[in-house]
């Protein structure tokens, strides 16, 4: 009797060890590290005709970036670029950055400009 109820201990154990849930994180699906983490200005006030530098911070596979903005002009592309405007005012600079799986996000900044 005793070496039959060792036996089913033994079963038992090595059924319940054989059925315990994996502890490990499965990897991220397709564009699931996707994030549009800032929109920044090196200077959110200029003087007309300066230059000031935005850059989007984003994370994800194939990014690409959609600058615009309600008036003035953008140097470069990217992730970071140049914008300049030649008259005294407020503008907003918008940036939507899409990854390869269409996943996207906007994000917008304030930038004002005097003489």
């Amino acid at each position: 009797m005793k070496k039959a109820l060792t036996i089913v201990c033994l079963v038992t154990v090595v059924i319940l060890a054989s059925c315990s849930k994996s502890k490990t994180t499965p990897d991220p699906g397709p564009g699931e590290n996707f994030r549009f983490s800032s929109l920044v200005a090196a200077d959110t006030v200029i003087k007309v005709n300066d230059i000031t530098t935005v850059t989007a911070g984003a994370t994800g596979d194939g990014l690409t970036y959609k600058w615009t903005a309600s008036y003035g002009t953008f140097i470069g592309s990217g992730a970071s670029v140049q914008w300049t405007v030649c008259h005294q005012d407020k503008f907003t600079i918008t940036c939507q950055v899409s990854d390869q799986y269409n996943h996207s996000e906007t994000k917008s900044i304030i930038v004002r400009s005097h003489n």
